[in-house]
């Protein structure tokens, strides 16, 4: 019986010891100035440092102190950074809507596409792809390519029509920019669209690895690819129109 007993006791005292670890820390968090009045229990207290040598229990605060800071500057550097972005891009997509509202045609749609987002200090090349189609009519300079083959070549665009970052071949890179494309490191191909039809498609290129990934968020991008789709698909029925 009295085996039994001792049994259930060091059970006892298991989940005891098990709780209180819970119920300390609960209670050191409502009561951060316990320890003012506890001046034996802090001199009993080790704290194991990576150097192998204890260090006290204000020594290990200001060290998780300062790392919680830098962790925290470098936190609100990256917004600032990305806010400094995102005003650049709203600025080059505000000139790039009033450059298209002056287009006069479809050749003047792509060189104004391409000229606008080329000037973006993050973009360190553009090229503009119109699908081709059967009344389409451009000055020769302009980029025009089968939707069959840009479908073959760039599928994720097409398929889920927004615009895709991430990494693309070497021969991929060399077809989209032909003059620029040994320096190009990270791409952003943008689908131009109206109404779910894919009628051009912008390839943005960056000098920077990783430049344009994954994780980018694509919202001005969308947008632009939105607008010029609208612009362009307004001057084809003009131009279509008898």
């Amino acid at each position: 019986m009295s085996n039994e007993a001792s049994a259930a006791e060091q059970l006892d005292t298991s989940e005891a010891e098990i709780l209180s670890e819970e119920q300390v820390a609960e209670y050191l968090r409502n009561h951060p100035e316990f320890f003012l009045a506890q001046d034996d229990v802090l001199a009993d207290l080790t704290l194991p440092h990576e150097s192998g040598k204890a260090i006290s229990l204000l020594e290990r605060q200001v060290t998780i102190l300062r790392e919680r800071g830098i962790e925290a500057r470098q936190k609100l550097s990256n917004l600032l950074e990305n806010a400094r972005n995102n005003d650049q891009l709203f600025d080059t997509t505000r000139n790039l809507v009033l450059a298209l509202l002056r287009a006069q045609n479809i050749t003047e749609i792509a060189e104004v596409a391409q000229d606008q987002l080329a000037t973006h200090v993050n973009i360190d090349a553009c090229e503009v792809i119109l699908v081709d189609r059967a009344d389409l009519e451009v000055a020769p300079s302009i980029r025009v390519q089968s939707l069959d083959s840009l479908k073959q070549d760039f599928e994720d665009v097409f398929r889920f029509k927004r615009t895709h970052c991430g990494a693309l071949d070497e021969e991929q890179i060399a077809q989209l920019f032909k003059s620029s494309g040994k320096s190009i490191r990270s791409t952003a191909l943008c689908p131009v669209i109206n109404n779910s039809e894919v009628l051009a498609m912008l390839a943005l290129g960056n000098k920077t690895e990783n430049y344009f990934n994954i994780n980018l968020d694509t919202l001005f991008l969308d947008f632009i690819g939105h607008v010029v789709g609208a612009v362009l698909d307004k001057q084809l029925l003009l131009e279509k129109a008898p």
